[in-house]
């Protein structure tokens, strides 16, 4: 059964992503405390928050290297709340693979559609992600 916390963040996602294509920008004070909400009723998976946040940072800087264009904190924040939901390394594998081929398939489709070199909104990858991820049973 999955319970409210997941929802929350489900719709708290929904909102960030619209905030993302709409005006490019997410409150950062909601995030934050948000994942501190998140890190606190999810304790015992500090350790896969923290791995995810890694991971996050990582994929950031590839990001700018590749083609300069910016990840922004507000992505590496709900790469961090997904990793708190995730309870076994096999679970957090299945996360590291479904983000990248989603990303891999966003980033072609954004270029497809947009030609030029446009700011791209990365939370509504993080929600379809995160969408994928209640899909297989990886959070609950």
């Amino acid at each position: 059964m999955l319970d409210w916390l997941i929802f929350v963040i489900l719709g708290a996602l929904i909102l960030a992503s619209y905030l993302d294509i709409k005006y490019k920008a997410i409150p950062s004070v909601a995030l934050t405390g948000l994942l501190f909400i998140v890190a606190i009723m999810r304790i015992e998976n500090l350790a896969f928050g923290v791995l995810a946040g890694l991971f996050a940072w990582a994929i950031k800087d590839l990001i700018y290297d590749y083609n300069g264009l910016d990840f922004g904190m507000a992505d590496i924040k709900i790469m961090v709340m997904i990793g708190l939901f995730i309870s076994t390394m096999y679970s957090f594998l299945i996360f590291i693979g479904i983000f990248s081929v989603f990303q891999f398939a966003y980033t072609l489709l954004w270029q497809w559609k947009f030609k030029e070199d446009h700011e791209r909104p990365f939370v509504p990858c993080l929600l379809a992600v995160y969408v994928a991820l209640m899909s297989v049973g990886v959070i609950a």
